[in-house]
């Protein structure tokens, strides 16, 4: 994965040399540089892909309120041909509960001193919000076939600035240490892995925008995590976990 991403921004870097070696002639004539503010929200969620056999059966998906804002820069260095760079502050999170069977998690059941503390693999139900912050980047190639319609592909990197990972299971039963542990009966236990979501993201970015008018535009997004949310060391969740959002929004350019 990680791979595939550093040849996107490779590829990315080099045809804006090519292009722009090609059409240095025409340079005084395009306007290179332009300058939007951004704002939309994120839909989507932090996921294993695929979803997991153990995760049998998603019982409601709640989107959240995900506001994105940012500043968007973009310079032209072709007539149809433009890279773009668009720093953002932006949450991204949902609220999800599953049915799960042998679902390797660790909880914590009741509070203070008389609480007990399992590791192992649960069956039952499982609530968990998240609801992390990021500054993310997303960096691009902009393609303009027309006047209105505008693609772009690229990659993004995001910096964690707020985490909040946690959540609930019950009405099940927890095999403590394993799946052949020893079965505890659970009917309500709490988890909390805020702490261990990595400070670094990054993954794939590709995107439309159509312009209104003059100086607004819509814009449609999607970033797709490549690397885990979190560490390989985590125990807490037996499979990685991708941040996998698309963005709803618009610019104002000035």
């Amino acid at each position: 994965m990680k791979k595939i991403f550093y040849l996107t921004i490779a590829i990315v870097i080099m045809l804006s040399f090519k292009l722009n070696a090609q059409d240095l002639n025409k340079q005084d004539s395009v306007k290179k540089f332009q300058f939007r503010v951004t704002a939309g929200l994120n839909v989507g969620g932090l996921t294993p892909i695929p979803l997991p056999n153990n995760i049998r059966k998603v019982k409601s998906y709640n989107p959240d309120f995900n506001p994105s804002i940012g500043l968007e820069g973009l310079y032209k260095f072709h007539k149809k041909w433009s890279v773009g760079i668009n720093p953002r502050i932006e949450y991204k999170g949902m609220k999800v509960k599953d049915s799960v069977l042998y679902f390797h998690t660790m909880i914590q059941e009741g509070e203070g001193p008389e609480a007990a503390s399992f590791e192992g693999d649960f069956t039952g139900t499982n609530y968990t919000e998240a609801k992390n912050l990021y500054l993310g980047t997303p960096v691009f190639v902009q393609f303009t076939p027309g006047k209105k319609w505008h693609y772009r592909l690229g990659g993004y990197f995001a910096f964690l600035l707020k985490s909040e990972f946690q959540g609930n299971v019950s009405d099940g039963y927890i095999r403590n240490g394993g799946s052949k542990g020893e079965k505890v009966t659970i009917s309500s236990a709490t988890f909390d892995f805020s702490d261990k979501i990595k400070k670094f993201d990054y993954g794939l970015y590709a995107g439309v925008k159509r312009d209104i008018c003059e100086r607004f535009s819509l814009d449609l997004s999607l970033q797709w995590g490549l690397g885990s949310a979190f560490p390989s060391s985590f125990t807490g969740i037996s499979f990685p976990m991708h941040n996998i959002f698309a963005q709803i929004g618009g610019g104002y350019r000035f």
